[in-house]
C-alpha cells in the first residue's frame, strides 16, 4: 500500500543521496564507492528532469557528472588492473595517475562546486497530477523508442565506439525513468532487468574502450590483455546493437515496451 507514497518519493530520494554523497567528497572522503553513489543518483535525477521536461536542470546535472568522468575511469581502472593480476608496475603507474587527478579535483574544490549546483535546482512541487505524469511517461517511452530506431538504424560489425556510446547513455536513461515509475499504474517491471543487462553489455565495452586508451598511453605491460578484452566486449556490444535493431524494427514502442507493458 505503501509503494505509490514511495514512488512519489523517490526523486527526493536521489537528490538527498547524491547531495551526502558530494558532501562526504567535499570533505576528503576518497573512497571510489563514494563517488559512484554521487553520480549514480545524479544520472537518475537527470533522468528525473528530462522526464518531467525541466531540460535545463537536467542539463546543468548531467555537467556535474562529466566533471569527475576521467576520475571515476581511473578508480575502475585500478580495480580491473587488480583483478586482471597486472604486473605490479602498471598497478603503480595507475595509482600516481590516480591520486594526481584526485589532488587535482580536490584543489578545483569540484565536489563543493557540484553541491552548489544540485542545491540551486530543486525538485517541481509534489504531488504532480498522475494523469499528466503517465501522459508524460508515455510521451518518453515514444521519444525513446523513435531514438532507439535511429541509433540502431545502421548497426553492425563496424559500429563506432560513439554510437554505441550514445546507445548506452540512452539505455541507462530509459532505466532510470522506469525505475522511477515502479509503484504507479504506468510502470513496466519487467523491461528494467533488459535494460540493466543491456546497459551491462555497452557499460563493459566503454570502460574497456578508456582502459584500452589509458593502457596504450601509459604503456602499461598489460595492454596486450586489455586489448584482447576490448575486442571481446565490442563483440558482445555489437550483437547487442544488432539485436536491438531487429527490435526496433517493430510497431513503435514495442522494442521496449512489448504488449501488455505499456503505460498510460
Amino acid at each position: 500500500m505503501r509503494e505509490p507514497k514511495l514512488a512519489e518519493d523517490r526523486p527526493a530520494r536521489y537528490r538527498e543521496v547524491a547531495l551526502k554523497a558530494l558532501a562526504r567528497l567535499a570533505g576528503g572522503d576518497t573512497d571510489a564507492a563514494t563517488l559512484h553513489r554521487a553520480r549514480t543518483h545524479l544520472r537518475r535525477l537527470q533522468a528525473y528532469f528530462e522526464l518531467v521536461g525541466k531540460d535545463r536542470q537536467a542539463a546543468s546535472i548531467a555537467d556535474c557528472v562529466t566533471r569527475v568522468s576521467k576520475l571515476r575511469t581511473l578508480q575502475v581502472f585500478a580495480h580491473h588492473l587488480k583483478t586482471l593480476d597486472a604486473p605490479r608496475s602498471d598497478r603503480k603507474a595507475v595509482k600516481r595517475r590516480l591520486r594526481a587527478t584526485r589532488e587535482k579535483v580536490a584543489r578545483s574544490r569540484v565536489y563543493a562546486a557540484m553541491e552548489r549546483v544540485v542545491r540551486r535546482h530543486g525538485l517541481p512541487p509534489t504531488p504532480i497530477n498522475p494523469a499528466w505524469l503517465a501522459g508524460r511517461m508515455q510521451a518518453a517511452r515514444d521519444a525513446h523508442a523513435g531514438a532507439l530506431r535511429r541509433l540502431t538504424a545502421g548497426v553492425g560489425t563496424k559500429t563506432g565506439r560513439k554510437t554505441l556510446h550514445r546507445l548506452r547513455l540512452l539505455i541507462k536513461s530509459i532505466r532510470y525513468q522506469e525505475e522511477w515509475a515502479l509503484g504507479r499504474p504506468f510502470a513496466a517491471p519487467g523491461l528494467i532487468p533488459r535494460l540493466k543487462q543491456a546497459q551491462k553489455v555497452l557499460g563493459d565495452y566503454e570502460d574497456l574502450v578508456q582502459y584500452r586508451k589509458l593502457a596504450r598511453s601509459m604503456g602499461l605491460r598489460s595492454s596486450p590483455a586489455i586489448n584482447k578484452a576490448w575486442r571481446t566486449a565490442r563483440t558482445r556490444a555489437w550483437a547487442l546493437a544488432a539485436t536491438l535493431r531487429a527490435a526496433a524494427g517493430t510497431q513503435a514502442g514495442t522494442c521496449l515496451h512489448p504488449a501488455g507493458t505499456q503505460g498510460g
